[in-house]
């Protein structure tokens, strides 16, 4: 009796009760969520083939001894459809990070705001901080990017191809197999890089306690790790170039909120 008791208890603590709360709402939300993806399948699928049409071009992304072949009729409008795809999880991502940072208010709790699947009123100043994590989302993004773009991609593909060539390979690439291993090193640093503002918005938001942070360090550090390997393509290398930039910016984002005030 005793241990059913303790379960209800538990499961009407606060902090339970804010996850059914989040839930509920994420299914108020999941149409709206599902338009997102749809129309960024329909406005992605072009897109993606100007994507791949100037990929093809850029010499930093084939080494001079490789070349790139297709090898199945149909490979370039699959190719471009899962460009669409990740085009139309980007958005369904960007509106996820709106919806949590403008209820990660100050003087409420997260879970204060999220008593109720519907939720059509905006809490005082919710709107602006929706837009500035919009941006900042953006804009970390757009440096994740760019940390792939000068520095992971040419890097790895240099090197990959070095290594077929001191084995005696020559190094043709499929096309499919190129443009994801591109994509899946731009997409794993742009999403790597969101690592700082989803540490503010859980801790701002009340989802949960610095002190929980720093007591789990280090299974957060291999938690990146772990994400790292599911973001990048499968070899050690590339894993490390994306879990390091996720440890060293979960660090800063904590040093970020000592600076911030108090939450009233």
């Amino acid at each position: 009796m005793s241990e059913s008791i303790d379960f209800e208890e538990l499961l009407d603590a606060p902090r339970m009760q804010l996850f059914r709360n989040l839930g509920a709402h994420l299914r108020f939300r999941a149409r709206m969520l599902a338009s997102l993806f749809v129309l960024g399948l329909m406005i992605g699928y072009p897109i993606a083939g100007e994507l791949i049409d100037w990929l093809l071009v850029q010499p930093n992304l084939i080494p001079p001894d490789a070349s790139i072949v297709t090898l199945q009729p149909l490979e370039l409008v699959l190719l471009r459809l899962q460009i669409a795809g990740y085009i139309g999880i980007a958005l369904v991502v960007i509106a996820l990070i709106f919806d949590a940072a403008r209820f990660a208010g100050k003087q409420e709790g997260l879970g204060d705001l999220l008593q109720d699947a519907d939720l059509p009123a905006f809490p005082p100043g919710a709107l602006m901080r929706g837009i500035i994590s919009i941006i900042a989302a953006i804009g970390l993004a757009g440096i994740g990017l760019l940390y792939a773009w000068e520095i992971l991609i040419p890097f790895l593909l240099e090197y990959l191809q070095e290594d077929a060539a001191s084995a005696g390979l020559a190094t043709t690439w499929h096309l499919q197999a190129w443009v994801g291993f591109i994509i899946s090193l731009a997409l794993g640093s742009a999403l790597a890089f969101q690592v700082p503002l989803a540490v503010l918005i859980v801790l701002r938001g009340g989802l949960v306690e610095r002190a929980l942070l720093t007591q789990y360090r280090r299974h957060l550090w291999f938690a990146s790790i772990v994400v790292g390997a599911m973001l990048s393509p499968p070899d050690p290398l590339s894993l490390g170039l994306i879990a390091a930039p996720m440890i060293i910016l979960f660090e800063l984002a904590l040093i970020i909120d000592t600076f911030l005030p108090a939450k009233s």
